[in-house]
């Protein structure tokens, strides 16, 4: 703060000051006047006051700044602001009484005093309420060339978000609100009425006579509901950018500072939002029973899922939280950025190569950890696919390296990170997961200290690799956005709800068992793309081109999360379900994957995939150089109709 603007703020404070000390004194005056009828106030009640002024006027001032009435800012004032007052006035009314009767005033009228409480209530609060009751109450008209905005949620933020834009004009003209309340279905909120429900957002964008007959159609949504589902904010992004309307989404209550929208806090949709559900219910004292105050191993740490598992084990203050990946670079970011959020965790950073297990022991030996979380693997699906050798030696051999590490070392116990394209592969990675599964349950049986568990999910987004770069990336190039094929699905969730869900499932697993995370409804990768065009504020086919390409070596159209074999009942938690395996199958699974390994060090790629089958049956090797399972007439390029125009092959 500058020179200047001290001097004007404490220019305004003591204007505000002097102000009081008047108000307070005519509130003394007109207690009087009203109790005996006449503006001449009677000597015997006149000089005790008069004697008693100085004092009082002080005293009140001091007590109005000791309560920092002074510091706020009453143009945002809130019934706690208002209630602050009611007290400060209460302390004066108080004082004025003490002063009085000590000054000789005991024949005073009690009626006078109670009359100075409301009077200074009603002069001192009301000069600090009319400027923020006329900035709520009085509705302002659009200006020249401003936006015409519909809130969707007609609750609590969505008339603090209808204030905050009468206060900030630039933000755009509040027209109205939609919710699918229908006790709130034809109300008026304030200045502004309840056009409809969510699903007539387009009968209400079309019908500028709903609201103003004079102003045109809307151009902006502001998503006000603080819990919004990705499934209810996907279907009105898609309505949206139909009828061309900019989407913006406002942060939950509980991320606003003082419970105010701020312009600051509306922001456009962003993929996340599309793909957001209810919070998982965590059970946090579940969670720190094998967490608070042990040392935890995150391997793969500066991968995208081990990044944030690094941060949400973090948030249950281990004792040490170590921090192994073979990057140096991300293992450097992850620290440096669990340092900077939790400064009191002892985080280690560790570079190391998981397949170099002397060095690996070396570790074991020097941290001794009590809980490993392995996120380490390949995971590029072509990638591996022209590598089978490269993908089991890091995939599966890395992970038994950690695993009997972890039973030599009486580690209590090894979550492992595995995906629902372990579940009938058609890719090398997916084939090496599922044989990480049967590792994990097959140790899992012999185990006599370690807890071996193993979790399965789909798609996280944003993880490096996938999808959605790759499409941020096309879209900022100006397109075309390649789509393999037109009824690809896949099942997303965020990093965090996965990190937390992987963490919960590892209180929970008691050995052998293959969670499963409930992943949601499966999203179509067309759908993904055309929305992320949309939210980048351009038109799918018009401004930017979407090309079908053909399914690359090892994908499939849809992904699965529970395989033949699998039993799957529910947990008792309501997101995670646990498919246990078939016990006793060690004798026969752990000497295949050692001679699977040993063709894999060998480089003997071929062998490695048929050596993998026998051990995987639901594996179908799908490693052709070029997969196109489009027919001739569907490759090709989206127009503005979803029609397709033929690619050359």
């Amino acid at each position: 703060m500058t020179v200047t603007q001290q001097w004007h703020r404490y220019a305004r404070m003591a204007l505000m000051m002097l102000t009081d000390a008047a108000l307070v004194n005519v509130a003394v005056y007109f207690a009087f006047y009203l109790r005996f009828d006449t503006p001449h106030v009677p000597v015997i009640y006149l000089v005790p006051y008069l004697h008693a002024l100085p004092l009082f006027t002080v005293g009140t001032v001091t007590i109005f700044g000791g309560m920092r009435i002074y510091h706020r800012l009453w143009q945002y004032a809130s019934a706690r602001d208002g209630l602050l007052l009611v007290v400060a006035i209460s302390l004066s009314a108080m004082w004025f009484t003490v002063d009085i009767l000590a000054d000789g005033g005991a024949h005073y009228p009690r009626a006078v005093f109670a009359l100075y409480w409301l009077l200074a209530l009603l002069l001192v609060g009301g000069t600090r309420f009319v400027r923020r009751s006329m900035t709520d109450l009085v509705w302002h008209g659009p200006r020249l060339n401003q936006s015409h905005v519909l809130i969707l949620g007609a609750g609590k933020m969505g008339q603090m978000v209808a204030a905050e834009m009468v206060r900030h004009p630039e933000v755009g003209h509040a027209v109205g609100f939609l919710d699918d309340d229908p006790q709130k279905q034809g109300m008026q909120m304030g200045p502004l009425r309840v056009l409809g429900r969510l699903d007539d957002l387009e009968r209400v964008a079309a019908s500028p006579a709903l609201w103003a007959p004079t102003e045109g159609p809307i151009d902006q949504i502001i998503v006000a509901m603080p819990s919004v589902e990705g499934r209810v904010l996907r279907k009105v992004v898609e309505e949206a950018g139909r009828l061309s309307l900019r989407v913006r989404v406002v942060a939950g209550v509980n991320q606003m500072i003082g419970g105010q929208v701020r312009v600051t806090q509306m922001r456009d949709v962003e993929i996340e939002d599309l793909l957001q559900r209810e919070p998982a219910h965590i059970d946090l004292a579940e969670i720190a029973g094998y967490i608070t105050g042990r040392t935890v191993l995150v391997t793969g740490a500066g991968g995208s899922i081990g990044s944030e598992l690094a941060r949400q084990v973090a948030r249950f203050d281990p004792s040490r939280l170590l921090l192994l990946g073979l990057d140096e670079t991300s293992i450097f970011d992850i620290h440096r950025d669990v340092v900077r959020l939790f400064p009191h965790v002892a985080a280690v950073p560790l570079v190391a190569d998981l397949r170099d297990k002397s060095h690996l022991e070396r570790l074991f030996q020097a941290h001794r950890p009590d809980v490993i979380f392995h996120a380490a693997a390949h995971k590029h699906v072509p990638l591996m696919e022209a590598q089978p050798d490269e993908a089991l030696c890091n995939n599966l051999g890395s992970l038994w390296h950690v695993a009997e590490l972890a039973e030599r070392y009486r580690v209590d116990r090894l979550v492992f990170i595995s995906t629902d394209k372990a579940v009938n592969p058609t890719s090398v990675y997916g084939a090496t997961k599922r044989a990480g599964e049967l590792l994990v349950s097959a140790l899992a049986d012999q185990s006599r200290h370690t807890k071996f568990v193993s979790v399965r999910f789909g798609n996280v987004l944003g993880t490096r690799g996938s999808v959605v770069p790759i499409f941020e990336q096309q879209i900022r190039a100006g397109g075309p956005v390649t789509v393999t094929h037109p009824e690809m699905v896949r099942y997303f969730m965020t990093a965090a709800e996965a990190a937390q869900l992987v963490i919960q499932a590892g209180a929970m697993g008691q050995g052998g068992e293959i969670f499963v995370l409930d992943m949601g409804e499966p999203i179509r990768i067309l759908d993904l793309a055309m929305n992320l065009i949309r939210l980048s504020g351009l038109t799918p086919g018009e401004d930017i081109e979407v090309q079908f390409v053909g399914m690359r070596p090892g994908e499939k159209l849809y992904e699965e999360l529970l395989t033949g074999e699998d039993r799957a009942r529910v947990s008792r938690h309501e997101r995670i379900y646990v498919a246990r395996q078939e016990a006793g199958r060690s004798s026969e699974v752990l000497p295949q994957l050692d001679e699977l390994l040993g063709l894999a060090e060998a480089g003997q790629n071929d062998a490695v995939v048929a050596a993998l089958a026998r051990l995987v049956p639901e594996y179908r090797p799908n490693r052709s150089d070029r997969v196109r399972t489009l027919p001739a007439a569907a490759r090709g390029s989206l127009d503005l109709r979803g029609e397709t125009h033929g690619l050359e092959s």
